[in-house]
């Protein structure tokens, strides 16, 4: 048991880094929406989007954390959006 609690531990300080760094993620796509709705610039940028996603190929659960940056982005957009 003291295995899986270390574990968790070591997920939950991680969560705890990966909520922080959305949070400000979140806040910059917020004044990049703004910056888009100043200069008439769309909101989706599929050249910008397809570069975060190819980086993703390189890691070893690249498919999952590809996953999870489509949801990201998606987000991304609807805050740009506002």
């Amino acid at each position: 048991m003291d295995k899986l609690l270390n574990a968790r531990s070591q997920i939950d300080k991680i969560d705890d880094q990966i909520m922080e760094l959305l949070d400000e993620r979140y806040s910059l796509s917020i004044q990049i929406g703004k910056i888009k709705q100043e200069t008439k610039s769309p909101v989706l940028d599929s050249n910008r989007e397809q570069t975060v996603l190819d980086k993703t190929s390189k890691l070893t659960h690249s498919h999952t954390i590809r996953n999870v940056y489509k949801s990201i982005m998606d987000e991304s957009k609807k805050l740009q959006g506002k």
